[in-house]
C-alpha cells in the first residue's frame, strides 16, 4: 500500500494529548455502508467540558469517487467526518491539484478517532498523499450552545483564490491550478498548494 507524505511536520499526530472518551453508535455494526455517530465528552481549551457528536459518512455517500481512490480509502477503513454545518455530504473535493486540468481528489478520512487529510493525484491514484492529521475532537464548533460537532472542513480553492493567499512571510503565488482550502470553521483557514514538486501552505486572505 503506497503512501507519500508531504512533510514530517504534517504527519505528526499529537499522541501525547489525552484522547477523549469515544462512543460509536450505528444502526447496524456489520453494515459498512451505514452512517456512524462518534460521541463523547472533551475538555475545550477554555477549560469547559462539552459533549460532542460527529457524523461519519460511509464512502458510499460519495459515488463520484474514482474506483482507485475509493479502494485506497476502503483499505484504510475511512469514513468522512461532516462539519456541524453540513446540510449535504461534504469533505470530499474534486479539483485540479497536481497541475492545470488534472482530475484530482482530496478527502478527510476518519479512523479510530483521528482524521487525516489525503490528496489523490490522477497520475498516481494508488499513492495518497498525507497532508495533515489530528484528533477528530481537535477542532469543534457549534451553532448553538451544547451541540458541538466537527469544525474541520475542506473545499476547492480556485487559482484566483489561491493568488489572493500567500505563503507565510513571502509574496503571493502566481497559481494556475487549484488548491485545497483547509478550514477551522469560523476561526481560520489555510490553503495547501502543489508547486514545483512539493506542497506549500498558504495563509488565506480574509
Amino acid at each position: 500500500m503506497a503512501l507519500r507524505v508531504a512533510s514530517a511536520a504534517m504527519v505528526a499526530l499529537m499522541t501525547a494529548a489525552a484522547a477523549p472518551l469515544l462512543a460509536i453508535a450505528q444502526s447496524d455494526s456489520a453494515a459498512a455502508s451505514s452512517e456512524q455517530i462518534e460521541t463523547g465528552r472533551v475538555r475545550m481549551k477554555s477549560g469547559a467540558e462539552v459533549v460532542y457528536r460527529i457524523r461519519l459518512l460511509p464512502l458510499t455517500s460519495f459515488p463520484s469517487l474514482p474506483p482507485a481512490v475509493a479502494e485506497q480509502l476502503e483499505q484504510r477503513k475511512c469514513r468522512v467526518p461532516q462539519t456541524y454545518q453540513a446540510r449535504a455530504p461534504e469533505n470530499v473535493v474534486h479539483a485540479s491539484l497536481e497541475r492545470k486540468g488534472s482530475s484530482d481528489w482530496a478527502v478527510l478520512c476518519s479512523v479510530n478517532g483521528a482524521t487525516t487529510l489525503y490528496a489523490f493525484f490522477q497520475s498516481q491514484p494508488g499513492s495518497p498523499i498525507l497532508l495533515r492529521q489530528q484528533r477528530d475532537t481537535e477542532w469543534l464548533g457549534s451553532e448553538m450552545l451544547g451541540a458541538y460537532g466537527s469544525a474541520w472542513g475542506i473545499a476547492r480553492r480556485s487559482p484566483s483564490q489561491v493568488r489572493q493567499a500567500k505563503e507565510s512571510g513571502s509574496k503571493h503565488i502566481d497559481a494556475d491550478h487549484d488548491g485545497i482550502e483547509d478550514s477551522f470553521i469560523e476561526k481560520s483557514s489555510t490553503t495547501h498548494y502543489f508547486q514545483d514538486g512539493s506542497w506549500i501552505t498558504l495563509e488565506n486572505s480574509n
